[in-house]
């Protein structure tokens, strides 16, 4: 069974229906699910013209980002996919959607907000995306808050009572250190690379160094490989990655999370066909059934578990 904890199930986008030919791919592929993400920010963030990478450029407008995120979990729920919401409802052979937000600049200063999303069936949520919001600082910007906000611990602690799992991707080492101060449920870094100091852009910003991945691991989480930014490497490139954090980390926190179909993944993973390719790279490596298994779902079903416990 495979659960990609990170994915956009098609061409990220504000409006406009999910792409049912790349869901459709799915179940052949061995998906049982896809974490699909909610962009908040997507109309305020454009990619730079001299480094490629993806930047604010201008400020949202009051329930700008609300509107986004409901229609992107509009969309989601139209797919003609089915919604998973707890444990028991991922089987092997009946793919389904579970229901993620990236970044919280939807609640404006409103707790409740959650609750509301906590109704409606997300269950992953990413404190920050590409604009410094009102929770904490990120990695591709300077700091603003110098880590985690009183407001972003209160948003912790609810999503926490909740059953919300907590999503620490693009969020600052200082941010994740105040979440880790905070948390009482495991958390994920759902997308992202160990930094790789000597390799060519193996110092990305968006990459995590040991203390970022050890207080992940320390929470009982999971780190998720990514492709997005592996221009040269592509997919044996993600599956590189993927076995650094199985030896650094552990074969018990470590997961996939693609990104699908962003950045590289565009051309490399359009959809869920190629990630077989991942289950064999595994195989071939020497991991037994077992540890396969905790890589390709086990270990963030294990996360989820905890977390609506």
């Amino acid at each position: 069974m495979i659960i990609d904890m990170h994915t956009h199930a098609g061409p990220p986008r504000r409006t406009g229906d999910v792409d049912r030919t790349v869901l459709a791919t799915m179940r052949p592929a061995g998906v049982s699910a896809a974490v699909v993400a909610a962009i908040g920010d997507i109309p305020m963030i454009r990619r730079d013209r001299d480094t490629g990478r993806l930047q604010k450029f201008r400020d949202p407008n009051p329930g700008e980002c609300l509107e986004a995120v409901e229609s992107y979990l509009t969309s989601f729920e139209q797919s003609g996919t089915r919604i998973a919401r707890e444990p028991d409802d991922f089987r092997p052979d009946d793919p389904a959607l579970v229901l993620a937000i990236e970044g919280c600049d939807f609640l404006e200063g409103d707790l409740d907000r959650l609750d509301v999303m906590e109704a409606r069936g997300v269950r992953s949520i990413q404190l920050t995306h590409y604009l410094v919001n009102e929770t904490g600082d990120i990695q591709t910007a300077p700091p603003v808050h110098g880590g985690l906000t009183a407001f972003g611990a209160e948003v912790v602690r609810r999503m926490n009572k909740l059953g919300i799992i907590l999503d620490v991707a693009h969020c600052s080492e200082d941010t994740v250190k105040d979440v880790a101060a905070v948390a009482t449920r495991p958390f994920l870094c759902t997308h992202s690379n160990l930094k790789e100091p000597g390799h060519k852009n193996g110092d990305h910003p968006r990459f995590i160094g040991p203390d970022y991945a050890r207080m992940v691991v320390e929470s009982g989480g999971v780190v998720g490989a990514w492709i997005a930014v592996l221009a040269e490497e592509k997919l044996p490139g993600m599956i590189r990655h993927l076995f650094r954090m199985i030896d650094a980390l552990g074969i018990d926190h470590v997961g996939i999370g693609t990104d699908m179909p962003a950045g590289v993944a565009a051309t490399e993973m359009p959809d869920f066909s190629r990630h077989p390719e991942i289950v064999a790279a595994l195989r071939n490596h020497g991991l037994t059934a077992e540890e396969i298994e905790k890589v390709c779902s086990g270990n963030w079903l294990r996360v989820l578990r905890a977390v609506r416990a």
